[in-house]
């Protein structure tokens, strides 16, 4: 036993400074919270949202001369993006700690690498890399008060994209597009939540019922899109773009106007919603230009009225050999498609003559351009 003495002393002493070795340091809640931004499909989103909004080449100097949508998007940005970070908001200081704690949950429940993580932050965060919704309240907090953007308004611009990403989970539900049922509504929820808690601490009655008439319209909307499977109407389409979409950019609107003290409330409503009118019909231009799933969009509502032999197909939802390919023609032959780009053309005109009721400023010809330049939209 002897000569067994040291080696046991060894792995005496290995055994007690093990603990040490093994322990790791102590982690803070702001570390926890910095190593999800840096790890996983959350920082993905992150990553995502700092490029689209934050970088460079989304800015550019106003000159009021923008041939493109995109060129007059970027001009618009650099009106409104903060000095300090060049973004428009930053998600994770919005969110605050309950993104983490909602993140982990996710995580428990589905794994890192679930797609539906990258789903919920990619409609939250990036917007197809058009953040148009917060820009157009930034705008029109500048066009409406003249002066510096204020935090109340700065706060209204994540509030309407909260809602937005919100009403995009639950549609997600709605379309069977296979993110699962009850994890879409729960992050819908989840985001809804936050947007009415942000909206009570504007203390601000007019906005908040302004924004909880929206998010009402946004419901009524969906029961609207659910019923018009089995209808073929394009008057009901189009009250239900005003209730989907036209809604959220009207009201938003309207409330930046009137959480800057502004006497041009109605006028920002009126823009809003003939802008939303204009970004719906221009988005169904491009869905089927795209050949994306067909839908019963305006294109085909307005070509169902001078081709008779569409209503058919749409009614049997195109269950036939050959029956996309042929509503698709349809749709080019009863010129679907020029007559959806000319009421979003008249819709764009309406924008404009109601914005133009403001004080002349750079915010203001910024909302005229991308008016201007909406039905040349490309994405």
């Amino acid at each position: 036993m002897t000569f067994l003495r040291p080696l046991l002393r060894q792995v005496r002493s290995f055994h007690a400074c093990r603990p040490q070795l093994a322990r790791p340091p102590p982690v803070s809640v702001a570390a926890a919270a910095a190593a999800a931004l840096t790890h996983g499909p959350l920082a993905k989103g992150l990553d995502a949202f700092r490029q689209t909004f934050g970088s460079k080449p989304l800015t550019a100097t106003f000159t009021g001369n923008a041939e493109t949508y995109a060129q007059a998007l970027n001009e618009a940005q650099g009106l409104v993006t903060t000095n300090e970070n060049k973004q428009l908001f930053d998600p994770a200081k919005l969110l605050g700690p309950e993104l983490w704690e909602l993140r982990g949950n996710l995580t428990k429940l589905l794994g890192s690498g679930h797609p539906f993580m990258n789903t919920m932050m990619t409609h939250f965060l990036c917007d197809d890399g058009q953040p148009v919704r917060p820009l157009l309240v930034l705008l029109m907090a500048q066009a409406t008060t003249g002066g510096e953007i204020t935090e109340t308004q700065r706060r209204l611009a994540e509030i309407t994209q909260m809602i937005h990403a919100a009403s995009l989970l639950h549609d997600d539900v709605l379309e069977e597009n296979g993110l699962g049922n009850k994890m879409a509504i729960l992050a819908g929820d989840f985001l809804l939540a936050r947007a009415s808690l942000a909206l009570a601490y504007l203390r601000n009655a007019e906005t908040v019922e302004l924004m909880a008439t929206c998010i009402a319209h946004l419901v009524e909307g969906e029961f609207m899109d659910l019923v018009k499977k089995e209808r073929n109407d394009l008057q009901y389409y189009l009250d239900q773009t005003d209730m989907k979409t036209a809604s959220l950019i009207a009201q938003s609107c309207k409330g930046s106007a009137v959480l800057g003290g502004s006497d041009h409330a109605h006028h920002a409503y009126e823009f809003g919603r003939h802008f939303g009118v204009a970004y719906q019909l221009v988005e169904d231009v491009l869905d089927f230009t795209a050949n994306k799933q067909f839908r019963t969009g305006a294109p085909v509502m307005f070509a169902s009225e001078t081709v008779p032999e569409l209503e058919p197909l749409i009614e049997r939802g195109l269950s036939q050999t050959g029956d996309h390919e042929q509503a698709r023609l349809y749709v080019y032959q009863g010129g679907g498609l020029k007559k959806t780009l000319a009421m979003a053309e008249s819709h764009c005109t309406s924008a404009i003559e109601a914005i133009k009721q403001v004080p002349a400023s750079d915010a203001r010809s910024a909302l005229v351009q991308l008016s201007e330049n909406l039905i040349r939209r490309e994405k």
